[in-house]
């Protein structure tokens, strides 16, 4: 299986009114131009460049889509997820890490891509399964 995609699964602790907390995922709403998805909420990540590592690449398209520098991370693996596309006998799959990131809402910004003359996404958000 070549793996063509890198995500990271970024969580935190978000503080309830009660004594717990409940632990809560980033995710970016993808803009309604984007090439796929187009208005789905979904990770920080992308494809990968040819012959990139997928650790790499994660740290790339974070510090891309986000501005976060790569020695502010620690990635873990989570899991890997094959896809297999129409009547295509190859498989795809991509490679997803887990990383702690306590950042408020104030403190996160998506990036301007000048290359593509654009941000990539609409909006973050923290979303508990609550």
């Amino acid at each position: 299986m070549k793996i063509w995609g890198a995500h990271v699964v970024f969580h935190r602790l978000l503080r309830t009114r009660s004594v717990s907390s409940v632990c809560a995922v980033l995710l970016c709403k993808r803009t309604q131009d984007a090439p796929i998805y187009a208005g789905y909420w979904g990770l920080i990540g992308g494809t990968l460049d040819d012959g990139e590592e997928p650790a790499s690449g994660a740290l790339r398209e974070v510090e891309e889509e986000l501005g976060i520098p790569r020695a502010e991370l620690t990635l873990q693996f989570l899991c890997d997820v094959r896809v297999q596309r129409n009547a295509d006998p190859c498989e795809i799959g991509a490679r997803y890490f887990a990383a702690p990131l306590d950042r408020s809402m104030d403190k996160l910004t998506l990036m301007y891509n000048s290359a593509e003359r654009k941000v990539e996404g609409e909006r973050l958000g923290w979303f508990t399964a609550e």
